[in-house]
Order: structure tokens, then sequence, then C-alpha cells
């Protein structure tokens, strides 16, 4: 397979994974391994708050610096995570951007600039449309928040092991 049907495949597999969303955002979103934790009773009015935006290649998802207003959620494909213009992670689907919002008290900012690789569908949830949600249903969204918060500090405390050695 030369280049040009790779991007042809790939872009095949993006515009279904794209219909697949726009036709039924719920099941789109309960497949995605961060809403593992969540009921579906209890996931159905998340979703019903969550926008679904697509990016391609080279579409910021965040800007350093900016006031975090929401986070969002990847379900299909990959971005990459760059602080001060160095590249320091990547993200994949089933992981998340700006989770911290939700936890900070004060208005906080955006640690950093999240950058599509390729094409990215992601879910965004708005800090000011949690408030809507059953307590349930926000005890739900807390645990899968914090379960992304301990995946991440376990792969940083594994880049530090790393660097030690």
């Amino acid at each position: 397979m030369d280049e040009i049907d790779a991007i042809q495949a790939s872009l095949v597999s993006f515009t279904q994974r794209l219909d697949d969303v726009a036709s039924d955002s719920f099941n789109e979103i309960r497949k995605c391994s961060f809403f593992d934790p969540i009921p579906s009773e209890q996931l159905r009015p998340i979703a019903e708050l969550a926008a679904i935006h697509t990016f391609v290649e080279g579409d910021k998802l965040t800007l350093e610096g900016e006031e975090i207003s929401s986070f969002f959620v990847i379900l299909f494909g990959r971005a990459s995570v760059h602080v001060r213009d160095n590249e320091v992670a990547v993200i994949h689907s089933g992981e998340c951007i700006g989770e911290s919002t939700f936890f900070a008290g004060e208005a906080a900012s955006r640690s950093a600039t999240v950058i599509a690789e390729g094409e990215v569908i992601a879910a965004e949830i708005k800090k000011s449309d949690i408030g809507k949600l059953t307590p349930e249903s926000r005890s739900y969204m807390d645990k899968a928040l914090l379960n992304a918060l301990f995946r991440k500090l376990q792969q940083a405390n594994r880049k530090i092991e790393e660097l030690l050695r």
C-alpha cells in the first residue's frame, strides 16, 4: 500500500467514525474507555451535555494559557501535548484534556497546547454544564475523572523512573 492509499484508508475510517458519532453520540461515548466507570443510565445525561467536535491534522484543541472552561475526551484519534512549544506527550482515544478544571475551586488556565495529529473526534463537556447533572451522575463523572488523573500519574511515575535509570 503506498502513501496515497494509506491516506485514503485513513480518510475512509475517519469518515465512517464521524458518521457513527453523528448518528448516535451516546453509543460512541459509551464505547470510550474514559466513560467505563459510568453506568449507562448515568452516562446518558452526561452524553446529552457533550458537544462532539472534529479536528484535522494541525488543529489546536486547546491553547496553553487560555482559561479552562471545559474538558475534552478523545473519542477517536490522537493529539500531541506541547508546553512552551516543546512536545511533552501524546494522548490517544479514551484519554482526556483539561480534567483539572472540575477540581479547581477558582479559575484555572490550560497548562499546554494540544494539537491534533491526523483526524480527531472529541467530546467536549463544559464546566458550567456539570451543575446540571444529578448528584449521582456527578459522582460517577468524578470517578471517571479521578481514574483519568490516576492513569496520568502512573504514566508520569514511569517516565520519572526511566529518566532516573
